[in-house]
């Protein structure tokens, strides 16, 4: 059974801001987009990379080490291996950073947010 954990309040994840949250020893990256509050593993499905230092487009979340793109609330990834450390990559050089991996989506968490508390289930 899944654990209910206080994260914060709604005040501290503003809308179009990643914030990097411990919960029960797992790092967990927290923001609000369109759908609502959303908390991936912080941890790149590519390379085991955190993804607290990226960027948020639209309901996106962006590796800050590839620019592999992935939907925040899914973790569906939207865009493989698109760059390196924030730069653009022409598509040939993809296959040789990706290291031969096919694209995989990131790990999501339960995110509830009652009473202007928000927590994760984990």
């Amino acid at each position: 059974m899944a654990n209910r954990v206080l994260v914060g309040t709604s005040e501290e994840f503003p809308a179009g801001e990643l914030k990097a949250v411990k919960v029960e020893g797992e790092s967990i990256v927290v923001a609000r987009v369109s759908s609502g509050v959303c908390a991936v593993k912080n941890k790149c499905a590519h390379l085991p990379l955190p993804l607290a230092g990226g960027k948020l487009e639209g309901d996106s979340i962006v590796c800050p080490w590839h620019n592999s793109k992935y939907e925040m609330c899914s973790g569906e990834n939207q865009d493989w291996v698109a760059g390196l450390l924030g730069i653009k990559m022409p598509n040939w050089s993809r296959s040789l950073i990706s290291f031969g991996k096919k694209p995989q989506p990131l790990t999501t968490y339960i995110v509830i947010e009652e009473d202007g508390k928000v927590y994760v289930e984990i």
